[in-house]
């Protein structure tokens, strides 16, 4: 546990920058960081944009979720439209959350985080560093920036305008800065402002950190990105297209932005002590060696082609690990992490995890189904906050000046049409990332339908109808696209004939921006790109299932270009379902000599040396493949098959585990787990229990693929149970199964939980009939509600108080309602039975025991209530998985419809040791009253 936590956020920071100027000495304060705590790529999010993704690093949710989606938004109070704010954030950030829990907490710069949200502390939003004006004719602070109000004056004379720099400032990064014609050249003025928008940021950070009181303080720099958008062409080496002087002028910015960066960290270090947690992230990398793009997209949000997928973390404090590096990190992490360093609940809404791996001692996390739920003052806006239109004006100006968008067209509602067509494009493309191909694909055929001539919008559609397996569509879609471009490419040509007829005495100084701006547009229309045209044909016919016809169009593509590491990848692709392994090997490896850090390519050649029986190398593939990309189920899959085959088998379950813990419908690692432990360890129970998951994971995709389940249901692993009614039901595959050792009954305490009313005092009877005896104090006698008694022990429902009393349950069952399971101490050998049950049904139940007994249950509805008990259960299973507790789910249901099955299922897990007769023989059907409602109710 921490007293303090500092989150340092630097936007496009990158380990191929650093780790060269660590070596050499040059950031000291940041290698102190490393060395004192762990080091990690961390990955991003697509689409790599900063204000979709520092909102999800403050949240721990997708975009989808949080509700930014890009740099613009439509201006409900003037139309037209306005920079992004964080108005449009519908769910809490961390600051609100540590609010809320009664820590003071300071947030300078964070994007978007203007206009300033009132939480308990000090917020200055990303509009103080912003330079307007003259600093002579007084820099007035514009309304919104500062909270609390009484800072302003303060904090408003600690801003530095970049006309006050002097060549003190400039020559580390321009060394010949006196050369240049700065009448004609106007890099070195975007220089300028972007090292006095950082040395504003630190000045104020630095200031109330000191004078304010505080728990949590987060700080965000923009300037390594500024620097890479403006100067990373000039860094070396020099690419060939990059003229000789330029290359001289400003090689060193780039260098010289990180330094910068690392003496600011020293000072804010200054403000921290040794219980002090700190945390060091970046959104994203940026493509620093022959990888970088010699020209932008001309389209939305362009420049992020230059963004490479790791970015950098780094943390140290009290309980961390120290000076190690861990795999795994995800963006999405941090805000979970800093809520388990405060000792509070995640959000079981939240998408990121705990960094477990990061602590020197992990401890289990608790879970809560929301942040959002939960009352009290947050430091929020009110739903009706509007923001000052001229303000919003001329930020957006700021955001032309810096190139992350062109300039909005005059008229309103054409701009305001606009910004929603990107919000939109940019929400379909974060549901790609994670996996909702068909939501994105529903919201993509929408905008293609009425911007047809936005090809993006087809080809990110073809992409997702090819994975949903939709590929007549797919075909239909291209060949439209194609069709389209071809006309359009030839109309673009004869109006840029025309408009070379009629300005052909006109030089590019004499055209204004507008003209200018029209000019690209028609020359990138008019322009062919047959490697596009190749490529994605050739993709297709894949998809297809026409290898040669895929790899005749892929070679067509080669010959056009062969930098492109898409295509190796995608060659590689071809012949490994053509099973020529050389040949699939030769471009994964071509790919990795290009970008080491595709993990794909890595994946990749896990699976072609498996196919050549080369496990070791394999297994070394796939291991760089996870640490890359850690939510990759295959890449463990992979990993564990070659560890099987190497006779590794613990660790080859470790990896197969993880596997089904990502994906739970995973067909393929749930039948290796069966082959292991029934050739390999002799384990006929646990052999069972995966067939059973695989023939249940291979239903679900086959229902997914039918349209018989939701990709809701497949996302969370809900099974089509054979014989099993549909509906919504708690019976969820567990995300992960803990190998069952051999165990002595007299040692285990056999544990009976689910939620209240889904069972458990049925299994406690079948499994004293078993053999296993119960440990009750029969306190509360039967009733109408549990005729044959509740095999309750009082003490267990004190668990989370007092756990003493387990030492009893040695040998016996016990009944422990789910939601307590996380309190069992490491100290015991336990067995799990959670029984699952219809929610429907469980609901009903409790209502009606509530009623008969007169009293009133939880304030929430039944829609709200259902909905935290899915959470929870869900959360208890990850947690069962995670602590490897042996753990079978039995459901209600079918112990009623089929006990003689049902009793032989677990007498497996138990090791054969139990009756089965004597369990099934308790089991009254007729005590099955609060049956789910059909449609003929």
């Amino acid at each position: 546990m921490t007293r303090k936590l500092l989150l340092i956020g630097w936007d496009a920071a990158d380990w191929k920058i650093i780790n060269p100027l660590l070596d050499a000495g040059r950031m000291p304060n940041l290698e102190k960081l490393v060395n004192q705590g762990v080091m990690a790529n961390m990955a991003t999010l697509y689409p790599d944009l900063s204000p979709m993704l520092w909102t999800s690093i403050a949240t721990g949710k997708r975009p989808f979720k949080h509700g930014i989606h890009g740099f613009t938004e439509p201006d409900p109070a003037q139309g037209g439209v306005r920079p992004i704010t964080n108005l449009s954030r519908k769910t809490k950030a961390v600051w609100n959350i540590l609010s809320q829990a009664g820590r003071k907490c300071n947030v300078i710069g964070w994007w978007p985080s203007h206009p300033a949200e009132p939480v308990n502390g000090v917020m200055v939003s990303n509009h103080y560093q912003k330079a307007t004006g003259r600093p002579g004719q007084g820099w007035a602070m514009k309304p919104g920036v500062v909270h609390p109000s009484r800072l302003i004056r303060n904090l408003a004379a600690l801003r530095v305008h970049p006309e006050q720099l002097d060549e003190g400032h400039i020559q580390p990064f321009v060394p010949r800065a006196a050369e240049i014609d700065q009448a004609k050249d106007r890099r070195l003025t975007s220089l300028a402002s972007t090292i006095a928008e950082c040395l504003s940021i630190r000045n104020a950070a630095q200031a109330v950190m000191h004078h304010e009181p505080w728990d949590f303080t987060a700080v965000y720099f923009d300037g390594i990105d500024h620097f890479c958008h403006g100067f990373m062409r000039y860094h070396p080496p020099r690419l060939p297209w990059v003229e000789e002087k330029d290359f001289e002028l400003y090689r060193q910015v780039i260098e010289s932005g990180y330094i910068l960066h690392d003496i600011m960290l020293g000072h804010l270090l200054e403000e921290t002590d040794a219980g002090t947690t700190v945390m060091l992230v970046s959104d994203h990398g940026f493509k620093s060696d022959h990888l970088r793009p010699r020209t932008v997209p001309r389209e939305p949000a362009g420049p992020a082609v230059q963004h490479r997928h790791f970015g950098v973390f780094v943390m140290k404090g009290p309980g961390v690990r120290r000076d190690e590096r861990i795999d795994g990190v995800s963006l999405l992490d941090v805000c979970p992490t800093i809520l388990r360093v405060f000792g509070l609940p995640v959000g079981g809404d939240m998408d990121g995890k705990v960094l477990l791996n990061a602590f020197e001692k992990p401890s289990e996390v608790s879970y809560l189904p929301s942040w959002d739920q939960e009352p009290g003052p947050a430091g929020l806006h009110p739903p009706d906050m509007q923001m000052d239109p001229l303000e919003a004006r001329e930020a957006l100006n700021q955001l032309v000046a810096l190139g992350y968008i062109d300039a909005p067209p005059e008229d309103r509602e054409k701009a305001a049409a606009q910004a929603v067509r990107e919000l939109d494009y940019n929400v379909a493309r974060s549901y790609m990332d994670a996996g909702r191909h068909a939501e994105a694909a529903d919201i993509l055929e929408r905008l293609l339908e009425e911007w047809p001539d936005e090809y993006r919008f087809g080809l990110q559609l073809v992409s997702c109808q090819q994975i949903l397996g939709r590929l007549a569509e797919a075909r239909t879609v291209l060949e439209e696209l194609f069709r389209r471009k071809k006309h359009n490419a030839a109309e673009a040509g004869k109006k840029l004939k025309e408009w070379h007829e009629e300005h052909k005495d006109a030089k590019p100084a004499d055209l204004s921006q507008e003209e200018q701006r029209a000019l690209h547009d028609l020359q990138a229309e008019a322009q062919s790109n047959p490697f596009a045209l190749e490529y994605l044909m050739g993709s297709l016919l894949l998809a297809e299932g026409d290898r040669e016809g895929a790899l005749e169009y892929l070679k067509r593509a080669e010959k056009i270009d062969r930098s492109q590491t898409g295509l190796h990848l995608k060659l590689g692709e071809v012949y490994l379902r053509m099973k020529c392994w050389p040949d699939a090997e030769k471009e994964f490896r071509t790919v990795l000599e290009s970008d080491p850090d595709s993990a794909a390519a890595w994946r990749r050649l896990a699976e072609t040396l498996l196919a050549g029986r080369r496990n070791e190398e394999a297994a070394e593939a796939a291991l760089e493949a996870a640490a890359l990309v850690y939510n990759s189920p295959q890449a463990h899959y992979l990993l564990g098959t070659a560890l099987h085959r190497l006779g590794n088998l613990p660790q080859a379950l470790d990896a197969l585990r993880v596997a089904v813990h990502i994906n739970p419908n995973y067909p393929e690692a749930h039948r290796r787990m069966a082959y292991i432990f029934r050739h390999r360890l002799g384990d006929e129970s646990r052999a069972a229990e995966h067939e059973a998951l695989a023939r249940q994971a291979a239903q679900t995709i086959k229902g997914l693929k039918k349209g018989v389940i939701s990709l809701d249901q497949f996302r969370r692993g809900d099974g089509l149970r054979p014989e099993s009614d549909s509906g919504s039901r708690v019976e969820t595959a567990p995300a992960a199964l803990a190998a069952v050792p051999p165990f002595d009954p007299r040692e285990t305490i056999t544990i009976v939980s689910g939620l209240p009313r889904s069972g458990t005092s049925l299994m406690m009877q079948m499994l004293a009939a078993g053999g296993i005896p119960a440990l009750t104090d029969e306190k509360r006698a039967a009733d109408e509600d549990n005729p044959r008694g509740y095999l309750e022990y009082e003490p267990a429902k004190g668990l989370q108080r007092d756990s003493s009393w387990l030492a009893q349950a040695k040998g016996r069952s016990v009944k422990i309602v789910a939601q307590l399971l996380r309190f069992l101490p490491p100290d015991f050998d336990y067995r799990v039975v959670f029984m699952e049950r219809d929610l429907e049904e469980v609901l009903r139940s409790q209502e009606a025991m509530l009623a008969r007994q007169g009293q009133s249950g939880a304030r929430l509805g039944q829609a709200a209530l259902r909905r935290v008990f899915l959470t929870q259960v869900e959360r208890i299973k990850e947690m069962l998985a995670m602590r490897g507790i042996p753990t079978i789910f039995v459901s209600f249901n079918d112990s009623l419809k089929r006990p003689e099955a049902n009793a032989a299922r677990v007498n497996g897990f138990f090791g054969g040791i139990l009756d089965e007769r004597a369990m099934a023989g308790v089991v009254d059907a007729s005590l099955y009253r609060q049956k789910k409602r059909t449609n003929h109710e």
